[in-house]
């Protein structure tokens, strides 16, 4: 074969393996995740605010009101198939077929029909006849085909060139997959082929796995002999690193088993796996070497090698991906028992065969599977009588577990095309084969709720429990109690449990579980060891706010995720309650959807009575409520604008933004009803209090708040609630000189729009504007705003009449002299009437002179 076509396969098949190898890190670190990934069950709940506007009997009072908490914790849900990671097994299964095709016919007689064994055993295994095409001959004829091509190459045609060889597997195998794809009647033939058949690619990279198992061993020999002066320290090394290797291969078998309790942090399958891939890379060649005359063994090193290292990669992936854990937990066993037998058996095969030249200061390591004592075969050997041995200590359980695998993976495609029926069979036939499986005994627990037998529920999560550590597993056995209000087995079963060390998801419903016993202390410790968690922070900020008469805002705890919407949604109640201030941040939805998160944050922040970012808050507020995708939350937004409105000191637009919550919605008026109490008391408004009072009653609000009110002010000795802004006129008068005439203009219009309660203040505020020679009709439009906020304001509305006269109004200046008539005495409303009278004449006498 020459350089040129060696390359081709060289970049094809690294290629290959680094994207195997690519997904097999990502699959290590996802896990199960994508198919079963976190959920976050929120709950929002009230607690009472108190926003303090007066003193009743020398106590602070004002108005109850609710803001809004959130709490998280973490739930699990349906597992999820994910079609893509067996798509890709499926894909280089095939792969690695062809080119096992194409190279076992330049093998010797004996490893031919040793790899043909293999491979008629894989064809087998594929389980074609599930496909229902031509029951049993499709697996015949693939058999067969095989055979005559191999046979025919190997023994009868032998200087066929590579590159035929090679089209003739491609058609063979084409020709296979053409059949599976488009004569099989079901949805995903190729996802029922691999389904039915995931034992083959299992074959494979068992073999795979066991072929390279000692190689590691060969490195270490390697590293510490080649080059070394002395050969007497060269074999101290290798004695103490392969004792070292072997110990730790040893190791993991018995902490897998159970009989230590030692954990080494790194001690893991896949890292022994991943060294022996590289190792076997590099050796493969002084491995083979007895294969060199019958192929050219680059072809075996950058071709088939790179091919079966991806294909291990990829079922690897594949199996944590979809959350085959017994499939996982099968090629583990594998990966450990092979390492820890062959290991053994090299590491003594190396001492015995090498002491001798090595004390010669020889340099022995080309020579390494070149036994001069032992045979590497009868070491092989060995090495594989120990590796049964293994499994069968295991009591064959690797071969269970994967019979389990398989038959999750089959209830998993019948659950995708909704078969409940052969769902539950193929899950409980998983389970019959591996009882303490994850995934079946996970997605039986599923079916179990669906059709609400659910005392099933927790036995099948013990089952899980019982043999791994598993937050998913252990989260949803709580979730179980929690969700039928059973606290205390809640509780317990989250404590002390291995997952709430490792798992910060498990901490977090812990601590959550604490507070809902009361046990605030170590809910608030567990929230407080999640401290990358967002979640974790929200529920602290939520715990303060139950905590705050003793817990600093300030001090106590520094957030790291502020940007989270819970985190500022649980702050700035927490601010609220303690009087801070607190920054506004809120990014508005360029599509005008408000989401219910969003909602909260703003109406809590409406509440704020000492934030400085009203203005900003408000327009928030508009721009939602101008778009009839959040008709929805209108009188929730309604309520929050005329909070803020009011905490800003905007009391008109307080008072008219409460009215249009009330006619927006009066099966819900009671409460806005109350609120307009509470303020016109706060503005000495008794007869608007009165009132508000007794609407709020006849709508149904009767929350006891209420009757506390009512009773306080039953007993209330003096009155001394007003409305006053004269402090704002004052300060501008003082600051004129220093303003220009639009500023100053803009300012008295703000003024006189502010509180029409102030009557004296408000009425100022309108003749200083008629002294800069205010427009009439802009002088009515500020009137007419404050009657309608104070309606009870004969000083108000006479100023009104007399303005109505000036403008032209004359109807609207009769009907308010009507109104006005049960107000004042009759002294004073003929008074007002004749100055009405003499001022429309006025009026039209000036207009009849132009």
């Amino acid at each position: 074969m020459n350089n040129k076509g060696i390359n081709y396969f060289k970049v094809f098949s690294y290629t290959l393996t680094v994207c195997c190898f690519g997904l097999f890190i990502y699959a290590l670190f996802v896990g199960d995740n994508l198919a079963l990934p976190w959920e976050v069950q929120t709950t929002f709940k009230t607690r009472p605010l108190l926003l303090e506007y007066f003193q009743l009997n020398g106590e602070a009072s004002g108005l109850y009101i609710d803001q809004i908490i959130s709490w998280q914790k973490y739930t699990t849900g349906d597992i999820n198939y994910l079609a893509w990671p067996e798509a890709l097994l499926f894909l280089v299964f095939y792969l690695a077929l062809v080119s096992i095709t194409t190279l076992v016919s330049y093998f010797d007689r004996f490893s031919y029909f040793m790899v043909s064994g293999v491979v008629v055993f894989t064809l087998i295994q594929l389980r074609l006849e599930e496909l229902g095409i031509s029951d049993p001959y499709l697996t015949y004829g693939a058999i067969g085909g095989y055979f005559v091509l191999t046979y025919l190459f190997q023994s009868f045609f032998p200087q066929t060139k590579l590159w035929v060889r090679l089209v003739a597997s491609m058609t063979l195998y084409g020709a296979l997959v053409a059949i599976i794809l488009l004569l099989t009647n079901a949805a995903d033939p190729y996802l029922l082929n691999i389904s039915y058949g995931v034992l083959s690619p299992i074959i494979f990279i068992t073999i795979f796995i066991v072929f390279i198992a000692g190689d590691n061993i060969f490195s270490l020999f390697k590293l510490t002999t080649q080059g070394a002066v002395n050969g007497k320290n060269s074999l101290k090394h290798f004695s103490i690193i392969g004792s070292i290797y072997v110990l730790l291969a040893i190791l993991l078998f018995l902490q897998r088993i159970g009989s230590t309790e030692i954990d080494i942090y790194f001690l893991n399958p896949y890292v022994l796996l991943t060294f022996s891939v590289i190792s076997g890379f590099f050796s493969i060649e002084r491995k083979l070497e007895n294969m060199a005359q019958n192929i050219d063994l680059r072809l075996i090193r950058y071709w088939l090698y790179p091919l079966g290292a991806s294909l291990m990669f990829c079922l690897i992936s594949w199996a944590h991906l979809t959350v085959n854990d017994s499939i996982v937990n099968a090629i583990e066993w594998v990966i450990i028992i092979s390492h820890m037998t062959f290991g053994i058996a090299f590491f003594a095969y190396a001492l015995i065969n090498f002491i001798p030249p090595l004390l010669s200061n020889l340099e022995v390591w080309p020579i390494f599977f070149k036994g001069l004592r032992t045979p590497i075969l009868m070491v092989r050997l060995m090495a594989f009588v120990l590796f049964l041995g293994g499994i069968f200590y295991l009591e064959n359980r690797p071969y269970y577990q994967v019979k389990a695998g398989q038959y999750s993976m089959l209830a998993s495609l019948a659950n995708r095309i909704d078969n409940e029926l052969l769902t539950d069979q193929y899950y409980k036939q998983s389970v019959y084969f591996d009882f303490y499986n994850f995934k079946a005994n996970y997605s039986l627990t599923r079916i179990a709720e669906g059709q609400r037998e659910v005392n099933e529920v927790p036995n099948q999560l013990r089952s899980i429990l019982e043999a791994s550590i598993n937050p998913k597993a252990r989260i949803a056995f709580a979730n179980y109690y929690a969700d039928r209000d059973l606290l205390y087995r809640e509780l317990t079963s989250l404590m002390n449990s291995p997952e709430s060390s490792s798992s910060e998801q498990v901490r977090n419903n812990l601590g959550l579980s604490h507070y809902r016993y009361s046990n605030y202390d170590s809910a608030y410790s567990y929230f407080a060891k999640n401290e990358s968690s967002v979640i974790s922070e929200a529920n602290l900020a939520a715990l303060n706010y139950d905590l705050a008469a003793n817990v600093n805002f300030d001090t106590t705890v520094t957030y790291d995720h502020t940007e989270d919407i819970h985190v500022m949604i649980n702050r700035q109640a927490l601010a609220n309650a303690q009087k801070d201030q607190i920054a506004f941040k809120l990014e508005l939805d360029k599509d005008t959807l408000l989401i219910r998160e969003d909602l909260f944050y703003l109406y809590n922040a409406a509440l704020s009575q000492n934030t400085l970012d009203q203005s900003s808050i408000l327009k928030s507020i508009d721009y939602y409520l101008g778009s009839q995708k959040n008709n929805i939350y209108s009188n929730f937004l309604l309520i929050a604008k005329a909070m803020a409105l009011y905490n800003a000191g905007e009391i008109n637009q307080a008072f008219k933004t409460i009215e249009t919550s009330i006619s927006s919605n009066q099966g819900a008026a009671g409460f806005p009803y109350f609120v307009k109490a509470i303020w016109a008391y706060d503005q000495g408004q008794v007869d608007l209090t009165i009132e508000g009072l007794d609407r709020a009653q006849k709508n149904g609000y009767n929350e006891p708040q209420v009757k506390s009110f009512i009773d306080k002010i039953k007993v209330l000795d003096v009155y001394t609630e007003k409305a006053d802004i004269s402090s704002l006129l004052s300060r501008l008068e003082d600051n004129r000189a220093s303003l220009d005439s639009a500023d100053y203009t803009k300012r008295l219009e703000s003024i006189a729009l502010k509180n029409a309660f102030d009557e004296k203040t408000t009425l100022k505020a309108i003749n200083l504007l008629r002294e800069i020679s205010y427009s009439e009709n802009a002088i009515y439009d500020l009137l007419l705003e404050a009657i309608t906020v104070n309606i009870d304001s004969p000083v108000l509305l006479e100023e009104y009449i007399y303005q109505c006269a000036k403008t032209g109004f004359s109807s609207f200046g009769r009907t308010a002299l009507s109104k006005i008539e049960g107000m004042v005495d009759a002294t004073i409303h003929n008074e007002i009437s004749l100055e009405f009278e003499r001022l429309i004449s006025a009026r039209r006498e000036d207009l009849l002179n132009r």
